[in-house]
């Protein structure tokens, strides 16, 4: 990429040649760019920081880049205003339970390694938690993606013979931090399901990857589905693991 057009600052016959290239890249990385959706106070909103290697100019990516296609794969998708409605800040805690759920989600969202699995009753605050762990993951400069089980697994599963399915996937699996939200909300789980799942938490595994995970399902329920995924899943979230037992007094939508 070539480098703007800058104004070139006097020359001081006192520096060094390299201590003037430094003194033009200062320069630029001072300057206030135009792109919109994320206030980088790195490459102030150019998506570029120059830096002298071996007395070159050089403009490296600024790490926002990844922020901000995180931030537009999430509008894409239509989970913008998810990702603003949930937040660690506006999660209700009127039980103990929830307490230790929203302690251990907010602990986690400060990590670099590991995964989260929270299963078990519907309505009870499982979409909120996470959703805030990827908002919060986001903020950190982390990429981050959303798999709605139901709905991505059906297209992947109709474009399992076609190379769009290799190019999707490899989107899912590479990115820092995923999100599966619903994991296995159907009536009944496939060969193909399970199949599908399992490529994608292997590989996250293999590749020490974030995962967060939700769904109805306790561990034991995922075991018996296959007890290969459900090894990985128990493997991957060690210490993070919460399931919330079944039970219309923990369904907070219904009692909204």
């Amino acid at each position: 990429m070539e480098l703007p057009n800058l104004t070139i600052p006097e020359i001081n016959t006192e520096l060094s040649y390299a201590e003037f290239l430094q003194m033009k890249a200062d320069s630029y990385n001072k300057r206030s760019g135009n792109l919109k959706g994320y206030d980088c106070p790195l490459c102030k909103n150019k998506g570029y920081i120059e830096k002298i290697v071996d007395e070159n100019e050089v403009l490296a990516e600024c790490k926002c880049l990844k922020t901000r296609d995180t931030l537009r794969r999430i509008k894409d998708s239509g989970l913008e205003e998810l990702l603003r409605r949930c937040s660690f800040k506006n999660f209700e805690c009127t039980e103990k339970w929830q307490e230790t759920m929203k302690d251990g989600a907010v602990k986690f969202s400060c990590q670099d390694n590991g995964s989260f699995y929270i299963g078990g009753q519907s309505g009870s605050g499982k979409t909120h938690l996470c959703t805030a762990i990827i908002g919060a993951m986001i903020k950190r400069g982390k990429s981050a993606r959303y798999f709605v089980w139901r709905e991505d697994s059906v297209v992947l599963k109709a474009l399992v013979n076609d190379k769009e399915y290799v190019q999707m996937m490899d989107g899912f699996k590479k990115t820092d931090v995923l999100y599966i939200d619903d994991l296995f909300k159907q009536e009944t789980v496939s060969d193909a399901d399970i199949k599908l799942a399992f490529e994608l938490i292997d590989y996250r595994d293999r590749n020490n990857k974030m995962t967060v995970i939700s769904s109805e399902l306790s561990l034991d329920d995922l075991i018996d589905i296959d007890e290969a995924l459900g090894g990985r899943i128990i493997k991957m979230a060690r210490g993070n693991k919460y399931i919330i037992p079944k039970g219309r007094d923990k369904n907070y939508r219904l009692r909204k």
